[in-house]
């Protein structure tokens, strides 16, 4: 069976009315609760108080933090999301699914054979000859001489 670990990142919102000491325990238990479903955390921002654009519960400012991870777990996320929803201190999450680092790179390699494409059609689609300044030049004087018998 071929190892399927797909990448995650868990963003949310503490509530800022307390204890410094009370939000770096929620962030800690988040990430045990993400490790014991045999996550590996790749990066972890510690919560930091931010200021919202609009007000969440009548709060002006959060903590937010987030945690990037990955697993083959995809069943243990649902234990991860019930405990968010009990913990009446973190006012709002999401799990996010990140692309993988091969998707990455196919989605690189399509945008790249696109703008080839274009390129190609925009290089066929320039005329093929510019008139050259000779022909420019016996113009003018063929203008001069009907300009002249008038």
């Amino acid at each position: 069976m071929t190892d399927v670990r797909k990448n995650y990142e868990l963003a949310f919102h503490i509530n800022p009315n307390l204890e410094e000491s009370r939000i770096v325990t929620i962030a800690n238990e988040l990430k045990e609760k993400l490790t014991a479903m045999d996550a590996v955390i790749s990066f972890a921002r510690e919560p930091e108080r931010t200021r919202l654009s609009y007000e969440i519960a009548h709060n002006a400012q959060v903590y937010f933090g987030y945690i990037q991870f990955n697993t083959e777990n995809t069943e243990g996320l649902a234990t991860v999301q019930e405990y968010i929803h009990l913990n009446n201190d973190i006012l709002r999450s999401i799990i996010l699914r990140l692309p993988s680092d091969a998707e990455k790179s196919q989605a690189i390699l399509r945008q790249q054979k696109a703008k080839d494409r274009i390129e190609k059609k925009a290089r066929a689609a320039l005329p093929k000859s510019a008139p050259s300044p000779i022909q420019n030049a016996t113009l003018d004087k063929e203008l001069e001489d009907i300009i002249e018998k008038l």
